[in-house]
């Protein structure tokens, strides 16, 4: 994705080792920069400033976690009054730009009608402690999604945005069936195993377009959208991240000796 957004993400304490760094983990695993002040904020370094000025104000995006345990803590309230000062003095015509609410509980959102009405008028995004990869893929499309209204993009793209990211949340399914039967022939031969996986990948039609457009990027470290069916060619394990270029990808070893199959067997 190059260059990625920086999403701020405003919390619990409370909240952080069993509910916040494992969706932290999982949007870093999508190309998504978080901003947390667990990993961003170094010994030393004023708390306050750290968090408000390099955290929240340069931000693209801000998810406010609102949980039973974030609506009791001073430093979320305080976070959230700063972003709304930050915001309103940009334009008169407030819409909750950059702010994404993420509520664990249809009761919380409740609460947070009362305290904080301005937060209530954009889309209820659930996430519950217990999220799916339905909800993680929502969250990821809000994200991309209000990303591209605050930089101009048209509605159009943004339409776009969010059809390519539910189509490849929906392959997941399939993706991972297809992991199941790779497992179910493990016993065999690890060769033979091998080139059965690679059948089935083929057979599959899930990296059609990786196959056809192979001469792009063999043997180059290209950035993910550069690259046919990235997400179905990492997902089986064809491309990995680059070794030399942060943020960019190459073909992995199994993806080369998929190659040397295909050419003498197709």
């Amino acid at each position: 994705m190059g260059q990625s957004i920086l999403v701020f993400v405003s919390h619990s304490s409370e909240d952080k080792e069993d509910f916040i760094e494992p969706i932290v983990d999982d949007l870093e695993k999508c190309y998504i920069n978080v901003w947390l002040d667990k990993k961003k904020i170094m010994p030393g370094e004023n708390l306050r400033n750290s968090i408000l000025k390099d955290g929240l104000d340069k931000a693209d995006i801000v998810l406010i976690f609102f949980t039973e345990k974030s609506l009791k803590s001073p430093w979320v309230d305080r976070e959230i009054k700063h972003v709304l000062r930050g915001e309103t003095k940009k334009s008169s015509n407030f819409d909750l730009n950059k702010i994404i609410s993420v509520f664990d509980s249809k009761n919380t959102y409740d609460e947070i009608v009362n305290r904080y009405p301005e937060l209530t008028d954009d889309l209820l995004h659930l996430m519950p402690k217990d999220y799916s990869k339905l909800h993680l893929g929502q969250l990821v499309s809000a994200i991309w999604g209000k990303y591209f209204s605050i930089q101009g993009g048209s509605i159009e793209t943004e339409k776009q945005l969010l059809s390519k990211d539910k189509e490849l949340f929906q392959k997941d399914k399939e993706i991972q069936e297809y992991k199941l039967k790779i497992e179910e022939i493990s016993s065999k031969n690890s060769k033979s195993t091998l080139y059965d996986e690679f059948e089935m990948f083929v057979n599959s039609g899930a990296i059609d377009n990786f196959i056809k457009n192979k001469d792009l990027f063999i043997g180059l470290d290209l950035q993910s959208t550069s690259i046919p069916d990235f997400s179905n060619a990492v997902a089986f394990g064809l491309m990995g991240e680059s070794k030399i270029y942060t943020g960019y990808f190459s073909i992995s070893e199994k993806g080369k000796e998929f190659f040397k199959w295909y050419v003498l067997n197709r």
